[in-house]
């Protein structure tokens, strides 16, 4: 009777294994169909691909939401660690990216951000397919958490202002060629990709120091020091905030926009891209905030 229970636990751990695989496969397997159908659409702007990126971009949304969830079950509470954290990025994206969709009625800017979302979660896949347990941070606190909230919301926001940026750009080089063809009839205008550049980098630098801010009292109310200064994934954070704090004096005091203002954005965004969530998979595990 006891082998008969115990085999039972087997398979059934197994089933579950099974299930969160597929899932997660599905997932991401539904986020590329959503990328595909946004650069048909972007390309050859029909219904039939409006409709594949849409009903996409949503259905993938909603089974990476159950990912999360199951994920949070299984680790009993939401695993804020290296592991899952390049999917919760990827799922803020998503949401920031529908709102947007729906609130403007342009799919545009959905031909290079869903693309960030695809890539953000083949690296949650690198690390989930096939394991047979969530690791969970082992950290706790509000600042912890706080810290880890703010991040992901600077990484999404730095996301939308490095897309914004390309645009921006593609769009000036056909301006300046003065051949207003591809790009023109399909990317909202110079004004409109300048202020979601620039808002959406102003906002990332709040959330990001916000979130350096948070994360340096955690480690010294845990730790009785400033650990998180010794942290690899630290550097290319504190690079990214030089930049977008740079883009911010530029604006407000030197006059920048458009051109180099989207230059900066994407720089900013390339290095934030080490520390979210590439530094954090080349450095898994829990941060080493120990003395």
């Amino acid at each position: 009777m006891r082998i008969f229970l115990f085999v039972m636990s087997v398979c059934m751990i197994e089933e579950k294994a099974m299930i969160f695989d597929i899932l997660l496969i599905a997932t991401g397997g539904a986020y590329i169909v959503s990328a595909l159908g946004y650069a048909l659409h972007f390309h050859q702007p029909r219904a039939h691909w409006r409709d594949l990126c849409t009903w996409g971009i949503w259905g993938a949304w909603c089974m990476h939401t159950v990912l999360l969830v199951v994920i949070t079950i299984s680790a009993g509470e939401v695993p804020l660690t290296s592991q899952v954290l390049p999917s919760l990025c990827a799922w803020l994206v998503a949401v920031v990216y529908i709102y947007l969709e729906v609130s403007t009625r342009d799919r545009s800017l959905g031909v290079l951000i869903v693309p960030i979302v695809v890539v953000l979660h083949v690296l949650t896949l690198t690390k989930l397919l096939g394991t047979e347990g969530i690791q969970v941070s082992g950290y706790s606190g509000g600042w912890f958490e706080l810290h880890v909230l703010a991040y992901g919301l600077a990484y999404t926001a730095f996301a939308i202002s490095c897309v914004g940026g390309v645009m921006y750009l593609m769009l000036l080089s056909e301006i300046q060629a003065k051949h207003l063809g591809f790009f023109y009839s399909r990317l909202p205008s110079l004004e409109v990709l300048n202020q979601i550049t620039n808002r959406a980098a102003t906002f990332g630098f709040v959330f990001l120091t916000g979130g350096t801010i948070a994360s340096s009292v955690w480690a010294f109310q845990h730790l009785s020091q400033f650990s998180i200064w010794r942290e690899p994934v630290f550097f290319p954070v504190l690079i990214a905030w030089v930049i977008y704090a740079g883009n911010l004096v530029a604006r407000w005091w030197g006059g920048w926009q458009g051109k180099r203002a989207a230059f900066l954005s994407i720089m900013g965004f390339v290095f934030v891209i080490l520390a979210f969530p590439v530094m954090g998979v080349l450095f898994s595990g829990p941060h080493n905030l120990g003395p």
